[in-house]
């Protein structure tokens, strides 16, 4: 993860960075004036509550009130961070969660260093740097060789205890989300073991998100429990569980690698999901022309609805053979899922063997060859699938006839009254290669009978 430029992953940790003045944190009394349900009674009691938003005194001067005093801002602030959901935070940050009647508390950044030296809260420095040889091996090693002092400031400001600006760490809520991610990954969840970040954010995205994120990924990967690669780059990061399972198979232990297999799974779910909304927007774009013709029919512009309407015929067909491209995708992709190594397939096909030799002990050479009869048709229909995927897209090779869209627009006029023009519009054919002019061309006006003039509803 060269940098950790975690901005690529939406990690964005301005709040840390401006003064309390330029901050607009919602405080933990809220707008109306109620107070959160995490904090005690006494915040209520003006008067007790004014002594204790002020700074300490020293300890000496009155050891029983500066303990009591420093136990209820303990109990406050932790409180406050689970019940706020802050996995980081600065003193400047609670500061702002904790304001009362316009008023911040000062003694936070005291508090905040006793705690930390009690080991219930940690700095960001030292949580990215504790125990580098126990997860070395496990991906980071490119993060071992860039302290994580030297990256921290580019994002969340000074590294050194300078009283506001130093990020702190829950790790009692690292732990609570971590095991959170666990749960719900080997609940059968996944789609596959490696995923993409976008994938973890739509399945994982309601644990943790935002700052959050790098963090328990991070706990993830030092306690074993998944890897982690290229969180600097948005179109390459990779998280792989180490374990699976679901409702109704046993977890197992998986490749403590991303493999190249991992990456082609990962591959072709982008490439579904970006065919998937380039249809869905040509699909909007089809319905756009569909209003557009029948406001061209009704005003008699039929030059101009021919060319709009040769248009959407167009892109219907593109659409129809974009989506056979989606569904060809979709079927590689659920193969794919369920075969996600050679061991795997490898343990179930000498599962399948034991269970066979156990309950069909004349087995013959005719079930043999038919077993690969089976394996070789399931072959032959992913080999179609790949030539499906290879062939460039081809027309219809439908000639259009303009006398034949003439007439059908005419039609159209006649039909609309009765409501049936969606199924005439629906009904027209138009060639995949026929040239769309330019501009309208205006036919030259024709010799009419004047008792069949006006009927078309088109201006001549």
């Amino acid at each position: 993860m060269s940098g950790m430029k975690f901005n690529q992953i939406n990690v964005k940790m301005q709040n840390s960075q401006l003064s309390e003045d330029e901050m607009d944190e919602p405080s933990a009394t809220g707008k109306s004036g109620a107070r959160a349900s995490y904090l005690p009674a006494a915040w209520e009691d003006d008067t007790r509550m004014n002594a204790l938003f002020t700074e300490f005194r020293a300890r000496n001067a009155n050891t029983a009130g500066y303990d009591n005093k420093m136990k209820f801002w303990v109990d406050v602030i932790d409180a406050c961070v689970v019940g706020e959901d802050m996995v980081t935070f600065s003193a400047a940050e609670l500061r702002e969660k904790l304001q009362r009647k316009g008023k911040k508390p000062h003694c936070i950044p005291a508090v905040l260093e006793e705690m930390h030296r009690s080991k219930k809260f940690i700095t960001m420095d030292q949580f990215f740097a504790a125990s580098q040889e126990s997860w070395v091996a496990w991906g980071f090693d490119s993060l071992v060789k860039k302290p994580f002092s030297f990256t921290t400031g580019l994002l969340f400001g000074s590294s050194s205890l300078d009283g506001d600006k130093t990020r702190y760490i829950s790790l009692d809520l690292v732990k609570a989300k971590a095991a959170d991610v666990v749960d719900r990954a080997q609940s059968g969840i996944l789609p596959s073991s490696a995923l993409d970040l976008a994938t973890f954010n739509e399945l994982f995205g309601d644990i943790v998100s935002g700052p959050a994120l790098p963090v328990v990924l991070k706990h993830l990967q030092r306690t074993q429990q998944a890897v982690v690669t290229d969180l600097d780059n948005q179109e390459h990061a990779t998280i792989k569980f180490l374990q699976r399972g679901s409702a109704s198979s046993p977890r197992h232990k998986v490749d403590a690698k991303i493999s190249e297999a991992d990456r082609g799974v990962i591959a072709v779910r982008r490439s579904l999901k970006k065919m998937e909304d380039e249809a869905a927007a040509m699909h909007t774009k089809v319905e756009e022309l569909d209003a557009e013709v029948r406001s061209l029919v009704r005003a008699g512009k039929k030059p101009v609805a021919i060319r709009v309407l040769k248009k959407k015929k167009l892109l219907e067909k593109a659409l129809a053979q974009k989506d056979v491209v989606i569904t060809n995708l979709g079927n590689m992709l659920f193969k794919l899922e369920n075969s996600e190594s050679d061991t795997k397939v490898f343990e179930t096909y000498k599962a399948g063997l034991s269970a066979l030799k156990k309950t069909q002990q004349d087995t013959s050479l005719e079930k043999i060859e038919s077993i690969v009869d089976d394996i070789q048709e399931a072959v032959d229909i992913q080999n179609e699938i790949d030539e499906a995927l290879r062939s460039p897209l081809r027309g219809s090779g439908d000639d259009v006839d303009e006398d034949e869209l003439d007439r059908e627009l005419k039609d159209l006029l006649e039909d609309d009254a009765t409501g049936n023009l969606i199924a005439e519009l629906e009904s027209l054919k138009v060639a995949d290669n026929e040239p769309i002019p330019a501009k309208p061309v205006t036919p030259a006006p024709a010799k009419r009978d004047s008792s069949q003039r006006g009927k078309t509803g088109f201006t001549q």
